[in-house]
């Protein structure tokens, strides 16, 4: 089993032993952990300018769609970033 590993931005500033578990873990369990070049979720934006929020997660996802990966995400504020990207996507293309 493969995954993209999104970490954002605030695991790797404040929680590092939190993305060193997890590694850990999930390696042991048989879990490869891809690394991509990911920027922003989005997140941050996302309540100031709609069409930046989703051009930053969109992007992120895409990274990961080329790959033919799913996302993981160790952060709760990038989980919901990306997966309402996602949603907005699916099902508002407009």
């Amino acid at each position: 089993m493969k995954f993209a590993l999104f970490v954002g931005c605030k695991i790797p500033a404040c929680v590092p032993q939190y993305e060193r578990a997890a590694r850990s873990v999930l390696g042991r369990l048989g879990v490869e952990l891809i690394d991509l070049d990911f920027g922003c979720c989005g997140y941050p934006s996302r309540h100031l300018r709609l069409d930046a929020y989703l051009a930053l997660a969109c992007r992120n996802l895409a990274k990961a769609s080329a790959r033919h990966l799913d996302v993981l995400t160790l952060c709760q504020c990038c989980y919901g970033s990306l997966r309402h990207a996602l949603h907005l996507l699916r099902h508002e293309p407009g």
